[in-house]
């Protein structure tokens, strides 16, 4: 099942991860785990990044979630693509 992005939006990064995908646009960031289907979804103002360990956290609007990234090198390229800092 394809989960639709809220905004017409061009998909900016698609990044395969130890648990699934991870899509990113410059609005929203969608979580594809491989674990039964789930997809985990939150607009990017609700998106915070964290460094050690490097973490996705979406928090915000009755959201929240977070997700252990497998590298700091996934954590930049998220970091350029919704241009935010981690804290």
């Amino acid at each position: 099942m394809m989960t639709a992005f809220s905004h017409r939006a061009v998909i900016k990064m698609v990044l395969d991860f130890s648990q699934g995908k991870l899509i990113v646009t410059e609005f929203e960031v969608q979580v594809r785990l491989n674990v039964a289907s789930i997809v985990l979804q939150a607009s990017a103002e609700d998106i915070g990044l964290r460094r050690q360990p490097p973490m996705l956290i979406a928090d915000g609007g009755g959201v929240r979630w977070s997700l252990v990234l497998d590298s700091n090198t996934q954590l930049r390229a998220i970091q350029d693509v919704l241009g935010m800092d981690a804290e």
